[in-house]
């Protein structure tokens, strides 16, 4: 079946009639996914998960799908505009309509990319010009003969004699022999450069709603970032060496580590544009840098880790200065986990122990991830840790209304901390890449020279393949076995 027999032009009348209406149904942005080799898309509501409907596009060939996804589109977008007051139900049938009819083998869905990717735009620029440009009347008329010209094109494909010379000298004007450019009067149907920009929307409004907030936060500056190095650059021609020279300017004024968290985000972008049809090839693979990934942050020798401690504990019992040092010092905690502590992750457990439980339970609350949630004993006497002054504070926090322990913000403590607070505890031990985060670094360390069993250590971290005792599947070290182990630990001389 001839796939543009039904096809429902979106011109700039029926633009013009549903512009000043206001609709029934908002449709979110078509979904991609595959099962079994097979591509499929998603229709959905927007702002609801149970209102969907899914189809078949009935071939495995990305090209393919993403052809097909696109007649599919335009096609229900045309309807979806001539009949602004439907309810869901109505696109939904017409999407599953269309499906059954117009997909009928993966050969149908098939357009001038059959032929090569010499024509791989012919289609693709001008039916998305045709479907989003405010046009003129002029500009209509173009639209509507190049559409008659594409449907020539389909015909050949189909089996008509047309000959396919013949359909590209008429999409060109006519104007002279084959390969002169474009003229003028079909500038107009010449389609926007796909940049970076571009595609992080696109890329946001799909997947951003996947991420947390703070993920997302992340993403969009690093997307801003990685916008401004690619400018106007239109991705559907990049090379190897625009993406060279932009990790290059990159890593002119940044660090390594920095340089490849940015290239693992234009790649998660790149990626995602592939499979939805944005792109055809992307030149991102081993872009990342090899060299001066060495860690900067260093581990405390065990002198130092004293030392904190005991600047720590000088400072009042009432200031959450000191207990943001002693709680990193005894628990390897992360500056963020500690910094987000709440009255009620101080736990005492039923055999007395008393234990900090790191989580995301709770406004502005996030750990790194999912195997981060964990209790923490903490050890009395550590280092000279003083629990019950800990939990004098914590009391003297609920009583004065505050849920949070923190009395300063995650950016502020680190700041205190990385710049005051360590290098006035070290005094001339003091030397770069040492920081909040060397703590953890030491723990570990510790763990490792003194014989602590991996799954003790991956526990008290949280790197374990699961949470302590919220385990399901019981490989979760108990509370009280890492509480007698921190005390062997912390409490004893080599």
């Amino acid at each position: 079946m001839n796939i543009l027999a039904e096809h429902r032009p979106v011109t700039s009348a029926v633009t013009s009639f549903a512009v000043h209406l206001r609709p029934t149904t908002r449709l979110a942005k078509l979904y991609h996914y595959r099962r079994n080799g097979i591509y499929y898309l998603r229709l959905r509501e927007t702002g609801s998960t149970t209102r969907t409907a899914s189809v078949s596009l009935k071939t495995s060939d990305r090209r393919a799908a993403m052809d097909a996804s696109h007649r599919l589109a335009e096609t229900l977008k045309a309807f979806h505009l001539d009949h602004p007051q439907a309810t869901f139900s109505e696109p939904r049938e017409h999407l599953l309509w269309l499906a059954e009819n117009l997909l009928s083998s993966a050969h149908d869905v098939h357009s001038l990319r059959d032929w090569g990717d010499l024509y791989e735009d012919v289609w693709t620029n001008l039916a998305e010009i045709a479907a989003t440009m405010p046009l003129s009347v002029d500009q209509h008329e173009h639209v509507m003969r190049a559409k008659q010209v594409m449907a020539a094109a389909q015909a050949r494909l189909q089996g008509d004699s047309v000959p396919l010379v013949k359909i590209i000298r008429d999409l060109e004007g006519d104007h002279g022999q084959m390969g002169e450019s474009i003229p003028a009067s079909l500038s107009v149907l010449a389609s926007p450069p796909m940049t970076f920009e571009t595609l992080s929307g696109l890329y946001l409004a799909d997947r951003g709603q996947d991420q947390k907030d703070s993920t997302l936060k992340e993403t969009k500056l690093c997307h801003k970032t990685l916008s401004t190095q690619l400018g106007d650059l239109d991705l559907r021609k990049h090379s190897r060496a625009d993406l060279v020279a932009m990790r290059d300017r990159l890593h002119a004024t940044r660090a390594a580590s920095t340089v490849n968290k940015l290239i693992v985000k234009l790649s998660a972008v790149f990626a995602w544009a592939v499979e939805n049809g944005h792109l055809v090839k992307t030149y991102d693979k081993k872009l990342k840098l090899t060299k001066g990934l060495e860690s900067t942050r260093k581990a405390f020798s065990q002198a130092q880790v004293a030392k904190v401690m005991d600047y720590a504990s000088n400072l009042p019992a009432t200031s959450w200065k000191r207990w943001l040092l002693s709680l990193g010092v005894i628990t390897g905690g992360r500056l963020n986990e500690i910094s987000q502590l709440t009255t009620s992750d101080i736990q005492t457990l039923e055999s007395g122990v008393v234990a900090i439980h790191i989580n995301e339970a709770g406004e502005g609350k996030s750990i790194k991830n999912k195997r981060s949630e964990r209790l923490v004993p903490l050890t009395d006497g550590a280092y000279g840790f003083d629990l019950a002054a800990f939990l004098r504070y914590v009391e003297s926090c609920k009583l004065s209304g505050s849920e949070r322990l923190a009395q300063i913000g995650y950016k502020t403590a680190g700041d205190w901390a990385n710049r005051q607070a360590i290098p006035e505890a070290l005094g001339e031990s003091f030397g770069p890449g040492l920081v909040f985060h060397s703590l953890p670094h030491s723990l570990a360390s510790l763990m490792q020279a003194r014989g602590v069993p991996t799954t003790y250590a991956q526990a008290l971290m949280g790197h374990a393949s699961g949470t302590i005792t919220f385990d399901t599947y019981g490989a979760g070290v108990p509370v009280d076995a890492l509480a007698k182990m921190l005390a062997a630990l912390l409490t004893s001389k080599p």
